[in-house]
């Protein structure tokens, strides 16, 4: 993802195909792991690293759906747009998992071999992401199509929002994560917190300026990541029967990730309307 003389804003080259074949991959695992542990988990679950409760495997079966269709667009893409806003989520997501998961290596059962492919998978693809954003350092965002400044502060209340709610599970899992339907412990509180900083970071990356499909991955990803854990907490919860629908927490909760979802449809409905200009696909 480089180019021979110096990037103008209208650069818009290929992706490597060295990114391409690792996000493909890795974007069969994440379809396997989110739709397994959403459709299928008394498969899945068994063979998960760690042990999993229905709850936190429909939470991470979200996330790793949502994160699906981030790695997909940039692979049938193929350009800096998207991927100018996926290789950072991606290395975000990955790092902060990665970290997360040497500091509890405990809770790891090292007898698996889907724990030992957790650790390879949770090394290349952070190192690959890295590899590419140093290599793309000196390129401009493709068109550089200005966010009008409604879009901004739309942009800017989810980012404040869940920026700040993620450094706090990160920090401080066990407080901010007090009013969750379920109790999690401090490991599972710090994985979750790149459900909230990815899509932060991703819409602080769409604030100067955005083309269609970059607002379009993003609001696909966003949307999905909010929907699924509503939708799945009440199909859950009618086998389990844990959850208190009359408590404050458990809205508090839902709303949390009915703004992601009202986020991710908003950037949708933005990409439809953008100038054909800065589209460039």
């Amino acid at each position: 993802m480089t180019a021979d003389n110096a990037p103008t804003y209208n650069d818009d080259p290929r992706i490597s195909r060295l990114l391409f074949w690792v996000t493909a991959v890795e974007s069969v695992v994440l379809l396997i792991a989110g739709t397994g542990l959403l459709l299928f988990p008394s498969v899945v679950i068994p063979e998960w690293p760690w042990d999993l409760s229905r709850f936190n495997a429909l939470l991470l079966g979200a996330i790793y759906t949502a994160s699906m269709f981030a790695t997909v667009m940039t692979v049938y893409v193929q350009r800096w747009a998207p991927t100018r806003i996926v290789m950072p989520m991606i290395f975000l997501f990955t790092t902060i998992v990665l970290v997360v998961s040497l500091a509890y290596l405990d809770r790891f059962d090292l007898g698996k071999y889907s724990t030992w492919l957790w650790f390879l998978l949770y090394i290349v693809i952070p190192a690959n992401a890295l590899y590419h954003i140093w290599l793309a350092r000196h390129l401009k965002p493709y068109y550089p199509f200005p966010m009008p400044a409604v879009w901004r502060t739309i942009l800017l209340i989810p980012t404040i929002l869940l920026g700040v709610y993620g450094l706090g599970l990160l920090i401080a899992p066990g407080a901010f994560s007090s009013f969750w339907p379920w109790a999690i412990d401090d490991f599972h509180g710090r994985m979750y917190s790149v459900l909230y900083l990815t899509p932060a970071l991703g819409a602080l990356l769409l604030w100067y300026s955005a083309t269609a499909i970059e607002m379009l991955t993003l609001g696909m990803t966003v949307a999905v990541g909010g929907i699924i854990p509503i939708v799945g907490l009440v199909v859950v919860d009618r086998s389990v029967h844990k959850v208190d629908w009359t408590g404050a927490g458990t809205w508090l909760w839902i709303g949390s990730f009915a703004i992601l979802f009202l986020a991710g449809s908003g950037l949708m409905l933005r990409s439809r309307s953008q100038e054909p200009a800065a589209n460039g696909h």
